[in-house]
């Protein structure tokens, strides 16, 4: 284990965690040791250590920093509007979800639990640990809407599932796996269709 620098060095912290990312997403996570890391990144195993002490520290860093630039996306937007008609706010919420999961950090990481998850599962309990919290932030206004007749009685888990599933789905099938078919087909055609079948499918006559 390399011994912190007496100096701290110069910030190269954000660096080391696209590095880490890109060879994770490259060789495997497992497959990649520390010194790949530094070399990737261009620093001394000092200034690795310094920033993040174990390779876990660096994808649970990588995991939390995603979390945190989701929600603001979705937090304002739900807490403050509870009674908002769920056939206006949803599609608001599913266009946030859908962006975030095109960016290409997401993607690494999705890449990452994917080749992975099965032989490693702490990344996975990682990813679980971080974002369940974002899922559940939409529970209390599925609840509400529930309660006000306009979201059919299930449970908000289900129906977090039932909408935000076929996102991850195009994500995975369009830009992971790269479908040619599925090239053009753009976020807010795909936000589209979830309205226009599942999200129709679960809401109730408006009061």
């Amino acid at each position: 284990m390399a011994p912190r620098p007496k100096n701290p060095p110069a910030d190269r912290r954000q660096e080391i965690l696209e590095a880490a990312l890109r060879l994770f997403a490259q060789r495997g996570y497992n497959a990649t040791t520390n010194a790949d890391i530094a070399r990737e990144a261009g620093v001394t195993a000092a200034a690795l250590y310094y920033y993040f002490p174990s390779k876990e520290l660096l994808f649970r860093t990588a995991v939390s920093e995603l979390r945190s630039s989701l929600l603001p996306r979705v937090v304002p937007m739900v807490e403050r509007v509870m009674d908002m008609d769920p056939e206006i706010l949803l599609p608001k919420v599913l266009r946030g979800v859908i962006d975030f999961f095109s960016e290409p950090r997401t993607q690494a990481i999705l890449k990452i639990i994917m080749a992975e998850g099965q032989r490693d599962p702490a990344i996975v309990k990682i990813w679980e640990e971080q974002m369940v919290s974002v899922v559940e932030v939409i529970f209390p206004y599925l609840l509400r809407q529930m309660a006000r007749g306009r979201v059919k009685q299930m449970d908000p888990r289900v129906v977090s599932f039932m909408v935000q599933g076929p996102i991850m789905a195009a994500v995975i099938t369009r830009d992971i796996l790269g479908i040619p078919m599925l090239q053009d087909v753009t976020n807010e055609m795909i936000v589209q269709g979830i309205v226009e079948t599942t999200l129709a499918s679960l809401l109730t006559n408006p009061e």
